[in-house]
């Protein structure tokens, strides 16, 4: 099976989705009888990043006349061509067809139009069912792309992952159980249990000493995190002294409430931003547990992997969360506040609370692999394959 996988998320710095595209792209390499032809090609992915980083200095030069006018030219000359050469790696219509691809894998809400056979991913319904999270630019973007999965004739299936955002895609979508395959997500290589002992030069990196409660995602009001800092703030102050409130990751849109209530609780509470990849896995590690309130997820990433580096885990009542975080993961209400004070009380007061779930985390997370996920991107393609074979549209054995 020959499959063309977009690769436009990868030419910027990776979020979510960018390191379930390479993950993924990685794993179907390594399947048999599978080869995947990347677009655009991996190796431009690096003059891709450098584009999109100086994007505004290639129009600051070009609209600014300088005193040096054959430097001038010179810089012009080059920022065209290297416009021109990536703008053809977009433009390459005979990929996406038979004579080198058999079907079509979109990992990133943005369709190429093509008459191949086509797999989409769809992470979650968030900007359909709670567009008031999001900013109207990308809830009329992934509109459009989930218009485009009900497109009439276009032999289709849809790769997911977990089964709850799987019936959502049928109960509000309409698209029907047989063409919608549940993969999954896995937690990284280095998420593993370790020592704090010698966590501590990584955690001193960031200002941290073992003992915090941990948040790891975008700072956006779907994560429920002004709710989470109000219940930290509630906590007996000794509490508070000794478990601090850490969360990692960029700051979102619609975060005003969030900053709000941060300006107004007691000290303690630290925003890192970005984290190092190298120092992540100490950061799970040196964590009392990870707290994870959100209203919604289609997966919960932090949640897999805070359980494979041997950690413990407190989500909210979401069903994909539920799902991937397991039986023995406690759960509260996201509107529950005082439920959340009582949990992260009683994660501080009995440390062996919450020890079973340490001990179970990384056999739990072992049956979370990306060969998996792979396995059910590839089972889709068979699906739109056969589609197409209905349609009367050319199909090629895996």
């Amino acid at each position: 099976m020959r499959i063309i996988a977009s690769t436009r998320c990868l030419a910027k710095p990776p979020t979510g989705i960018g390191h379930y595209t390479a993950e993924t792209l990685r794993a179907l390499n390594r399947l048999p009888n599978v080869s995947v032809l990347e677009f655009p090609a991996r190796w431009v992915q690096p003059l891709a990043r450098f584009r999109e980083g100086h994007r505004d200095r290639w129009f600051e030069i070009l609209d600014k006349p300088g005193p040096n006018l054959s430097a001038q030219r010179l810089r012009h000359s080059l920022v065209s061509r290297l416009e021109r050469f990536f703008l053809r790696q977009h433009d390459k219509p005979d990929w996406f067809s038979p004579r080198f691809s058999d079907v079509y894998l979109e990992t990133n809400h943005e369709l190429v139009e093509t008459d191949l056979p086509t797999v989409a991913v769809a992470y979650d319904l968030s900007v359909l069912r709670f567009p008031q999270w999001h900013p109207a630019q990308r809830v009329a973007h992934h509109r459009g792309f989930f218009e485009s999965l009900l497109k009439p004739g276009r032999a289709m299936a849809v790769v997911t992952i977990s089964e709850a955002v799987r019936g959502e895609l049928t109960s509000l979508l309409g698209i029907p159980a047989e063409k919608i395959i549940t993969g999954c997500c896995a937690p990284r290589v280095n998420m593993r249990p370790g020592s704090r002992v010698k966590d501590l030069p990584a955690l001193a990196r960031l200002g941290l000493k073992p003992g915090y409660f941990l948040h790891v995602g975008t700072l956006e009001p779907r994560k429920n995190l002004a709710m989470l800092v109000r219940a930290w703030a509630g906590l007996d102050r000794s509490i508070r002294d000794a478990h601090p409130l850490v969360f990692a990751g960029g700051k979102g849109w619609g975060d005003d409430a969030l900053q709000r209530e941060i300006r107004q609780a007691p000290e303690g509470i630290h925003h890192l931003g970005y984290v190092d990849e190298a120092l992540i896995p100490a950061l799970y590690r040196g964590a009392e547990c990870l707290v994870m309130p959100t209203h919604y997820e289609g997966y919960g990433m932090p949640v897999i992997e805070m359980r494979a580096a041997g950690g413990a885990v407190i989500t909210s009542l979401d069903p994909a969360v539920r799902e991937v975080a397991g039986p023995d993961t406690p759960g509260v209400d996201g509107l529950d506040q005082n439920g959340w004070r009582e949990a992260m009380a009683r994660a501080a007061d009995d440390p062996t609370w919450l020890d079973a779930q340490r001990t179970a985390g990384p056999g739990w997370a072992a049956r979370h692999t990306w060969e998996r996920g792979a396995r059910a991107v590839v089972e889709a393609c068979q699906i739109a394959l056969h589609g197409a074979q209905g349609d009367g549209q050319r199909v090629v054995a895996a």
